[in-house]
């Protein structure tokens, strides 16, 4: 919840990463700082501002056993000097994040240009959970209550408490950013019980190639544009 939207696009970016040099338990992985900047041009202290929050959080996994395992997103690292030409980062994972990142597919299905795009840490998060859905030909749509939506997106406690506020702060932006530059398109509909809103309902569709085209060219950032 506390992370920024630097620091919560550079975890989906180190685990893909990872997962293009193979997990393996004790294994190193190395990045240019590059691809963690937020710009092309910019971004040294916020590339290490992320690392260390990275360092700093925890996540807790519940296991089919009845388990709980508390384990942090990054591990230890070695970042180059600022002015260092082409430095890179060389990081590493606790063995027990290493056993979920070794069995995830959706790495492969994550588009990194889109997700630098996007400029919201809620935005983020429902992309990456409606891209697992979308090669589903059996599944269009997911129903949450609202309290699993809230955390889906890692909504802060206390934030946003009222339906109207949420959705103005961060469904309504969220979709639309995720509708400019996702490969599909999403509506998010309320669901009410009585007059309150109680659940939330998520449905999804592949765009055709115009849309496609069009999602890809919003995609790119500015000094990518410029490197061609």
């Amino acid at each position: 919840q506390s992370l920024t939207l630097n620091a919560r696009r550079s975890i989906t970016i180190l685990w893909h990463n990872a997962h293009l040099q193979g997990v393996a338990e004790g294994k190193d992985y190395v990045i240019e700082i590059d691809d963690l900047k937020p710009d092309n041009h910019k971004g040294y202290e916020m590339v290490e501002e992320a690392i260390i929050a990275l360092m700093r959080t925890i996540i807790t996994i519940k296991k089919p056993d009845g388990k709980t395992q508390r384990v942090q997103f990054l591990g230890g690292n070695d970042l180059d000097d600022a002015d260092r030409h082409a430095g890179v980062l060389t990081y590493s994972f606790d063995k027990r994040l290493v056993e979920i990142l070794k069995d995830s597919t959706i790495w492969g299905k994550i588009a990194l240009p889109i997700l630098m795009a996007l400029t919201s840490k809620y935005a983020v998060s429902l992309y990456e959970h409606v891209t697992q859905w979308t090669g589903l030909s059996h599944k269009t749509f997911q129903d949450y209550s609202l309290d699993e939506f809230r955390e889906l997106l890692g909504i802060e406690t206390g934030k946003y408490p009222a339906f109207g506020a949420l959705n103005k702060h961060v469904i309504k932006p969220a979709t639309l950013e995720i509708n400019a530059l996702a490969p599909f398109n999403i509506t998010i509909l309320p669901v009410k019980s009585g007059k309150k809103v109680t659940r939330i309902n998520i449905s999804w569709w592949n765009k055709n190639n115009e849309e496609m085209a069009a999602a890809w060219a919003g995609s790119i950032r500015p000094g990518d544009r410029d490197a061609h």
